[in-house]
């Protein structure tokens, strides 16, 4: 699997797993080749903040750009669950092999749950789960193998998908993201790496860790303020962000040094082909683009 493409847009996605149907923690950024900056991208509906379901119809409607357009999307949420420690995602609840089919699976499970929310899932298998005030008997802090290589590199801590209390917690956006992928996954058109091989694709669809995309720019922890994002994204060989208001959501920071980033590391062939990113953690747990 090569990505020997040259790309001519990228989109940084800051995602949420909440519940509800618009979500102030969800923003999303976009920048073209060169070094323009980025720049944030609303809702086609006017609204003031996504639903998950809008930016999956903006996806697979081509990212707002024209045929020929080439596309990296890189979106900070979990595409998988651990596998490859156990040879098993859930032992025998979860019965498969691969990642598509876990996809289908909490699909399955979260069928009413409104806005790709992932929640009714982990009623499921709460067993599996730790949520406050509740630690299910199954529960283990379970890593995926791109995730410990993200805290062995030094790019940032992670926190397991199983692990659902305080503001670092990652698993309910990551099955919301599954539900996401669920719909996406066979476009004609769209890959969805290191899943599928995004050479021939217009858009291609990669896991990211904005927290290590703003350690490449020099920078670790949250960003609010305009001029310390401006610092991030010098480093990252883009032009200032532009705005008349010199505080900014920590979200809308992300999205921006996520695509600021993209740009910057898409050409290294390197960044797709890591060298823990065997056929079985590409079939299974995926990977974080970025992580080496």
């Amino acid at each position: 699997m090569v990505a020997d493409k040259k790309f001519s847009h990228f989109v940084g996605i800051d995602w949420s797993g909440a519940k509800g149907g618009r979500h102030a923690g969800i923003a999303l950024a976009l920048c073209e080749t060169g070094v323009t900056a980025p720049k944030l991208i609303l809702p086609p509906s006017g609204r003031t903040n996504w639903s998950r379901q809008e930016v999956c119809d903006w996806i697979k409607n081509g990212c707002g750009q024209g045929v020929g357009a080439q596309v990296l999307v890189g979106i900070d949420s979990a595409f998988s669950m651990p596998f490859t420690d156990k040879n098993a995602y859930l032992d025998d609840t979860v019965p498969v092999s691969h990642a598509v089919a876990l996809w289908d699976s909490v699909e399955t499970s979260c069928s009413q749950g409104f806005d790709l929310y992932g929640g009714d899932f982990v009623l499921s298998h709460q067993q599996h789960y730790h949520r406050t005030g509740a630690r299910g008997a199954l529960f283990s802090r379970r890593m995926r193998r791109t995730e410990t290589r993200a805290i062995e590199s030094g790019a940032g801590p992670c926190e397991s998908v199983f692990h659902l209390i305080g503001p670092s917690q990652v698993g309910l956006s990551a099955l919301s993201t599954m539900r996401m992928l669920t719909r996406l996954s066979g476009q004609k058109g769209l890959a969805i790496w290191p899943f599928e091989d995004p050479v021939s694709a217009q858009i291609t669809l990669t896991e990211i860790y904005a927290a290590a995309f703003a350690k490449m720019g020099g920078h670790q922890g949250k960003i609010r303020d305009i001029k310390l994002l401006n610092q991030v994204l010098s480093t990252l060989g883009s032009r200032p962000f532009r705005s008349r208001n010199m505080l900014v959501s920590d979200h809308a920071t992300d999205a921006i040094i996520t695509s600021a980033a993209l740009r910057t590391i898409a050409p290294e062939r390197k960044y797709w082909h890591p060298a823990l990113l065997s056929s079985k953690v590409r079939e299974t747990e995926g990977w974080v683009f970025g992580i080496l």
